[in-house]
């Protein structure tokens, strides 16, 4: 083989090698224009999640507004100092209540799986209380509570449940929880709260000692708790 030969064999298999990494490179490039646009797609759907849930979310929080803002109108005639009042108004609680129900009902409707639904639900557990279902009001709360342990609102669901139960006859077995609950490091509601509801316990249950005494220790342990006025009046008698 000659010079020329080997010249023009090495010229070949240069021309095979950079063809085929050219191939190769435009194969990379078209996956990594795929990947790209892949990337773009997924982030565009991300976004639009996320602003379909915002926007979800929003409109939810209002219509729930217009709910808690039909739960709290005022009831009867109007008088001279409501002029300025510019909320709805109702004849009576019963037609106000079913009014509020409805609205509440149509935010879990409409809007599920948002926190407005959620809040929603706990004001359809106070109307059922205040109508004395009794039983359809602990339901509410219990699946509140199970389903949202570290929602902002537990709390309050969980000291509404307390007092059905109270007024539901179960203020013994109440009073052991709620004893419970204080000798915990990290109780289920705050120090005052459990305070309160235990002297309403052995209120309900004819203790006016021990009732006296769970006050006294709020007026003590707790100087800035809310309930603290009711607290040192109940002492007080």
């Amino acid at each position: 083989m000659d010079r020329q030969q080997r010249h023009d064999l090495k010229h070949d298999k240069f021309v095979d090698e950079i063809g085929l990494l050219s191939g190769k490179a435009r194969e990379n490039q078209r996956l990594l224009y795929a990947i790209g646009a892949g990337l773009v797609a997924l982030a565009v759907i991300i976004y639009g999640i996320y602003f379909y849930r915002s926007s979800r979310e929003t409109k939810a929080q209002e219509q729930l507004a217009t709910a808690i803002q039909t739960f709290d109108a005022p009831v009867g005639d109007a008088q001279p100092q409501d002029q300025n009042q510019t909320g709805p108004r109702f004849k009576t609680e019963t037609e106000r209540n079913a009014a509020a129900e409805k609205q509440f009902k149509d935010v879990q409707a409409q809007y599920a799986s948002t926190d407005a639904a959620d809040v929603a639900g706990l004001y359809l557990a106070r109307i059922d209380a205040g109508r004395g279902n009794i039983k359809n009001a602990r339901t509410e709360l219990e699946e509140f509570i199970s389903d949202h342990k570290d929602h902002i609102l537990v709390g309050t669901a969980r000291f509404s449940l307390y007092q059905l139960r109270l007024e539901n006859g179960e203020a013994p077995q109440v009073t052991a929880e709620l004893n419970a609950e204080l000798a915990k490091t990290k109780p289920d509601l705050p120090g005052d709260s459990i305070l309160v509801l235990l002297a309403q316990a052995y209120d309900v249950q004819g203790d006016a000692t021990k009732a006296r005494e769970a006050y006294r220790r709020i007026t003590t342990e707790y100087p800035d708790s809310p309930y603290i006025v009711d607290a040192q009046r109940r002492v007080g008698a």
